[in-house]
């Protein structure tokens, strides 16, 4: 049906359409005072108006109804043949998403009487609960690459600062779990591309860790096939930093560092020099651990974040503190034997 504004025949001039409404559930709800933004829950509802002004011959309402699936445009017409003392009623099915309303009154030649315009917007429970999960699931990936992310630690390389899980030998019954940690994804970095899902995107540094920072990281594998692991050590060496390892004592640039967190000091000795793209880390169980001194380096870019919160077991709850080294390169290294 093609509808063409005109001038009405003098015979049905006055004639136009008020009092529209639709039922909604058990409401009965005026189209004029609803809300732009309020979104309905149910798709079939039933439209109801009147018409005042001189009566034509013949008048029908023409209801024309657009929604945009997909992003195309769709039209449908459905005519109410009959007004009656001047009310009409007819049934709507709403589609997901913005439904447009054009009510019009014509005549019998075409000619549009009068006409009201309204939109509606109706999300189905499939489609809200749809929409819940996926932003839910958005948020957790982004709370957990960009913000905070648990950590359980399985074995005992940062003990006695951080507990791993303990199993007797004999039966292998579990003793004691791990601790569960929270560590902070963005305190030295703020990594968009979400742990390398989203490759073109940056990283971001915030800052440097600090020397006695815990840190947690990917694990330098040379092998590019293995599947990924992730390590929690305490930061020893920056960048540029020279590494001595003797007699049990920790020596940076010189310097010997206190350690009062270690579960004892390292029975072999060693030396390096940190790279400027890396650090150097290692656990607080010494001799019980794989670290630097061992698989090398650490790289920068694999890093994840700190260490900041033991949040299990309960009676273990409490912020993880860094132990901070402030280093004065012209004191000399001293041991004690």
């Amino acid at each position: 049906m093609i509808l063409q504004e005109s001038v009405s025949p003098d015979k049905c001039v006055g004639v136009f359409i008020h009092d529209l409404s639709i039922r909604y559930g058990e409401q009965v709800i005026p189209l004029e005072a609803l809300d732009f933004d309020e979104v309905l829950a149910e798709s079939e509802l039933q439209l109801s108006g009147s018409l005042s002004g001189k009566a034509c011959d013949s008048v029908q309402i023409a209801i024309e109804q657009t929604y945009r699936p997909a992003l195309k445009k769709k039209t449908s017409v459905s005519v109410v043949e009959s007004v009656a003392r001047g009310r009409f009623r007819t049934d709507l099915k709403l589609h997901n998403g913005v439904n447009g309303l054009f009510i019009k009154a014509v005549d019998s030649a075409g000619v549009v009487l009068d006409s009201r315009h309204f939109e509606l917007h109706y999300k189905g429970s499939f489609r809200e609960w749809n929409e819940t999960i996926f932003i839910a699931f958005f948020l957790a990936i982004l709370i957990r690459s960009l913000v905070v992310q648990a950590f359980w630690i399985p074995t005992g390389s940062m003990e006695p600062t951080l507990l791993g899980e303990k199993r007797n030998p004999f039966s292998g019954q579990l003793e004691r779990g791990g601790d569960r940690i929270l560590v902070s994804r963005f305190a030295y970095v703020f990594d968009l591309s979400l742990d390398g899902r989203v490759p073109f995107a940056p990283r971001i540094w915030l800052k440097m860790p600090e020397r006695g920072d815990i840190v947690v990281f990917r694990y330098p594998n040379p092998d590019m096939t293995a599947p990924p692991k992730d390590y929690i050590k305490r930061v020893v060496g920056l960048p540029g930093d020279h590494i001595d390892i003797e007699d049990g004592v920790v020596a940076i640039n010189g310097v010997a560092l206190n350690e009062p967190y270690i579960a004892e000091p390292p029975l072999s000795d060693f030396a390096t020099v940190v790279p400027e793209d890396s650090l150097f880390v290692m656990g607080d169980n010494r001799n019980n651990s794989s670290d630097s001194r061992f698989w090398g380096p650490m790289p920068l870019a694999n890093l994840k974040g700190q260490a900041v919160f033991n949040y299990l077991p309960l009676n273990r709850t409490s912020p993880i503190r860094s132990f901070p080294h402030s280093l004065h390169p012209e004191q000399p290294a001293s041991h004690e034997g």
